[in-house]
């Protein structure tokens, strides 16, 4: 019988004992590290005081915290007891945390400081299974009723239902004198079939789905990671993504416990960049943007190099992707490419890795599309890359890239306990042991996700003559034009973020004659080629509104345009003053675009694009260059 998740969490924790387990900040302090030994006793400790408070196995506590190593405790702690951890995304809005708390019925919630405790507080009337809420973070020298009183608590009230993670700590340790050995048989109760985690769809349309996972389904997929993706207890993993997604729990929190090795939490995402230097990680998971903005820092440096250097440069990624294609169809390099390729080693590769990471060897992509060219240079340079893809209902991936054998463009072939079909409308569905049963309280929706055992992705795809994956879109959207012709928009949005500059894509053009995107750019990147190319400007909005700037991207975007049908191609396009954001709601807290919601926020501008005669809306809108006989519009 499969171990559950918290068995193999002690067990690690016993075996490696004074080995650093995580490496966290406090405060403005250097990063510090806690032994495994010293995490599992916290851990213990924890769950034990949830065990005191009356958590009972199989009943939900929520967690509404930012990444960090207590985050992972409290989780852990949960699921020691048999209960089920439900996570929320610190951006959640207001009613996607009341639906949360209110559908898994959660006994306790913890939150990270006083700005997430409010907006658990304002859900408490439609949340009347909540009993604790656990503090992660006071201010200094900050008490509970200080805290309470500065949420509008009255002095009872904050003393029933607030608690600091010191005091939930204390109460565990002073419940182990009582009964030592709650805990242990408890986790030994636990079987695979029993559910560890409810997680709840981002919400991008509609009420968020719960999609329940056993420790069945997680530790299938953990089982079959070790060839794929081998990890070793001197490894240090960076994590930033949040830890409410699948994929940051399951590849990085889950996969860590079980192997070892040391997980380090980055500050932030924006400070990702600077907290890499501090903890020299090994091994990453990634979403695209990340990965973009990483290639955009280094190939900008690549860039200023002088000529000869940049000769040198692009020659050694010109034989390094020719390596990496040559694995592709399972080949060795020739003599003569194995030379080259050590030169490339040693005079340029060698120095671009000690830029992004020198011990930096294994980088996993997922969340959304990767774009092809990004992930090639990458794997050129001799960092393995690999694009993989997975859903919340599939306990994160379900397809790989192999690092022997990295087929661009695709998402490799499915991991051994899960089979892959192709339906007949081109949707792919799959089946194994890590798939979820259902979702939480939802049986209609649990029916329309299944056909016949086999889950709907709801993703287009295709399979190769050696099982790997390629996926053309999302199933719900997909453009059918005007003419009746099926439009993949994220092939095309792919397309037209090799343009430079273009940081974001989002294509339009449901029901209508052609299509239109809205863009974003670079700012200090498209500010630095300006000033080098002497165009006139002041300010950045300047250059967006000028017509130098849309004539070199209208330019560039049909230079590379090549490879789409005449129907495919993009007639208009919007600048946007800046970039989508998680905080306006257009990106999700993965950095995936939320296209409904920017359908909705630029209507206006879109539906300007689609019309007949060439004319802006007002002043948010202006003509600058055209494309293919039609208007670049910009949106001011």
């Amino acid at each position: 019988m499969q171990k559950s998740l918290a068995a193999t969490f002690f067990e690690r924790a016993n075996s490696l004992g004074s080995l650093a387990a995580v490496r966290f900040k406090e405060g403005r302090t250097p990063y510090q590290d806690m032994s495994w030994q010293d995490y599992g006793k916290l851990v213990f400790d924890l769950a034990n005081g949830m065990a005191a408070l009356g958590l009972a196995p199989k009943e939900c506590a929520a967690i509404f915290a930012n990444n960090s190593h207590l985050w992972v405790a409290a989780d852990f702690a949960t699921i020691s007891n048999g209960g089920i951890s439900v996570p929320i995304y610190p951006t959640s809005s207001n009613s996607d945390i009341e639906y949360i708390l209110s559908n898994s019925q959660a006994k306790f919630a913890f939150v990270q400081n006083d700005i997430m405790l409010q907006k658990v507080l304002a859900t408490k009337d439609s949340s009347p299974n909540l009993e604790k809420i656990i503090v992660l973070s006071l201010a200094d020298g900050q008490s509970i009723l200080e805290l309470g009183k500065q949420v509008g608590l009255e002095p009872a009230a904050a003393q029933s239902l607030l608690m600091t993670l010191k005091e939930l700590r204390e109460i565990g340790c002073e419940f182990q004198k009582k009964q030592p050995y709650l805990i242990e048989q408890r986790v030994k109760a636990i079987q695979p079939h029993d559910c560890a985690t409810v997680i709840y769809t981002s919400g991008t349309t509609g009420i968020p789905k719960g999609a329940m996972l056993t420790h069945r389904n997680i530790i299938t997929v953990i089982n079959d990671l070790p060839s794929l993706l081998p990890i070793t207890e001197e490894d240090v993993y960076l994590s930033y993504l949040p830890m409410s997604h699948v994929f940051e729990r399951v590849c990085g929190e889950f996969y860590w416990s079980h192997f070892g090795g040391t997980i380090a939490f980055a500050e932030s995402i924006e400070l990702m960049a600077k907290n890499m230097g501090e903890v020299d990680p090994t091994m990453m998971l990634v979403v695209p943007r990340v990965l973009d903005r990483i290639y955009a820092k280094v190939k900008s440096g690549m860039e200023g190099a002088s000529g000869r250097a940049k000769k040198l440069i692009d020659w050694s990624l010109y034989v390094g992707k020719e390596g990496i294609r040559t694995k592709s169809v399972g080949k060795q390099p020739s003599l003569g490419l194995r030379a080259k390729l050590w030169l490339a080693e040693t005079l340029v590769f060698r120095k671009l890795r000690q830029r992004i990471g020198p011990r930096l060897r294994l980088v996993v992509s997922g969340g959304a599309p990767a774009t092809p060219h990004i992930i090639e240079f990458f794997n050129a340079i001799g960092i393995n890359t690999l694009e993989g893809y997975g859903l919340t209902e599939t306990a994160a991936p379900a397809s790989v890239n192999l690092q022997h054998k990295v087929k661009i463009g695709s998402v490799g072939p499915a991991l051994p306990s899960v089979k892959v079909r192709i339906a007949e409308d081109g949707e792919i569905l799959l089946r194994g042991d890590s798939i979820f049963e259902s979702y939480y309280k939802n049986p209609e929706a649990t029916k329309d996700a299944f056909e016949e055992g086999w889950f709907k992705t709801g993703d287009i795809g295709t399979l190769d003559q050696d099982g790997y994956i390629r996926i053309t879109d999302r199933k719900k959207d997909l453009i059918i034009n005007a003419a009746g012709k099926n439009i993949a928009p994220q092939r095309v949005e792919a397309v037209i973020k090799t343009v430079p500059f273009v940081t974001q894509a989002v294509v339009f053009g449901d029901k209508q004659k052609h299509l239109v995107a809205l863009l974003t750019l670079d700012e200090h990147a498209v500010t630095e080629f300006a000033r080098e190319n002497n165009w006139q400007f002041d300010t950045y909005q300047d250059l967006v509104v000028g017509s130098q700037l849309n004539q070199y991207i209208t330019k560039e975007l049909k230079l590379r345009s090549g490879q789409l049908a005449d129907y495919e191609q993009i007639r208009r396009i919007s600048i946007l003053p800046e970039d989508l954001s998680v905080e306006q709601g257009e990106l999700t807290a993965t950095l995936k675009i939320k296209r409904n919601v920017i359908a909705k926020k630029y209507s206006p501008l879109i539906q300007s694009l689609f019309r007949e005669e060439k004319q802006s809306i007002g002043s948010p809108v202006k003509r600058t260059a055209t494309t293919n006989g039609d208007d670049v519009a910009v949106r001011k």
